[in-house]
């Protein structure tokens, strides 16, 4: 999600694309289990950066299946604060490319303790602007669109299909002589939801919330539930009362993501994981992380 002052939109032909591996998507909870950069010079690699990463915790059965990342795998791997200087050092000062980008600094931010201040662009957000037939974005959904490198929830394999996606963005808005300023442009919409309607009426499509379909569970520390669904309506989300084919993002109120830490998950949770491997685009967000996500 485009989401703070580094974010970018720009057409260039030197960077870095960047992949974390993670075991959830909650920043404060969980943790960086591998990551990936190519350095790209003159649109070609010249270069590439890989390490598996130790975490504290165990990688649980879900996030093994999903990647492939087995916990004897980690045995002996340095810990994410182990490689900060050398993979700060191989990012420099580039522009960072990525898809979903915002999740990955968010978690370098976190496991490096420092904040990243390099400019970064999310591959996702022109893919939803370039291909909008298309009913999901994520980058399985455009590496089988466009034939690209597969999409192997590995972290080098990952920064290969985002930089084979972002040469054929590229070549797809100079061959329709698009501009990036043809592309964001902020829309009028009206919506039609039973029971919370939005009280705004001009919405930024860029907004990680808009179109998507979202399910809270749990109790929410910080802020109603009825207020946080006021919310996501606002930004243009839509509400589903329970989890299905349909959901994008199942958001968990704090309490429930720390039972998870005990080992406990919820029947809206098991059914996400259980989507979610069986192909859908859906993911679970933390309650600080959603905070994080509609303050930016």
């Amino acid at each position: 999600m485009p989401c703070s002052k580094n974010y970018t939109k720009e057409i260039i032909d030197d960077y870095c694309v960047l992949d974390t591996e993670t075991t959830g998507l909650s920043s404060y909870y969980d943790e960086i289990i591998e990551v990936g950069v190519l350095r790209v010079r003159n649109n070609e690699i010249v270069e590439n950066y890989s390490q598996l990463i130790k975490p504290k915790y165990e990688v649980d059965d879900f996030i093994t299946s999903l990647t492939g990342i087995t916990n004897d795998m980690l045995i002996g791997m340095p810990s994410i604060l182990d490689i900060k200087e050398k993979l700060l050092n191989f990012i420099g000062d580039d522009i960072i490319i990525g898809h979903n980008t915002s999740f990955d600094i968010r978690f370098l931010n976190c496991g490096l303790k420092t904040e990243l201040d390099n400019k970064y662009m999310d591959t996702m957000q022109f893919s939803r602007k370039l291909y909008p037939e298309l009913k999901h974005h994520r980058l399985s959904d455009m590496t089988k669109y466009l034939n690209l490198h597969n999409n192997e929830h590995r972290s080098i394999a990952d920064c290969i299909s985002t930089k084979e996606l972002y040469d054929c963005i590229k070549k797809h808005m100079n061959a329709n002589n698009i501009a990036i300023n043809d592309l964001w442009k902020t829309t009028r919409t009206k919506f039609d939801i039973n029971s919370i309607t939005p009280d705004v009426v001009e919405i930024d499509e860029d907004n990680f919330f808009y179109n998507r379909h979202v399910v809270f569970t749990g109790k929410l520390e910080k802020m109603l539930r009825k207020d946080a669904m006021q919310i996501i309506v606002n930004l243009g989300g839509i509400l589903d009362s329970s989890v299905n084919n349909k959901t994008n993002y199942l958001i968990l109120g704090d309490n429930d993501y720390n039972a998870i830490l005990k080992g406990e998950k919820s029947s809206k949770h098991k059914k996400a994981e259980k989507l979610k491997l069986e192909g859908n685009d859906i993911d679970i967000i933390d309650e600080l992380t959603f905070y994080d996500l509609i303050n930016q």
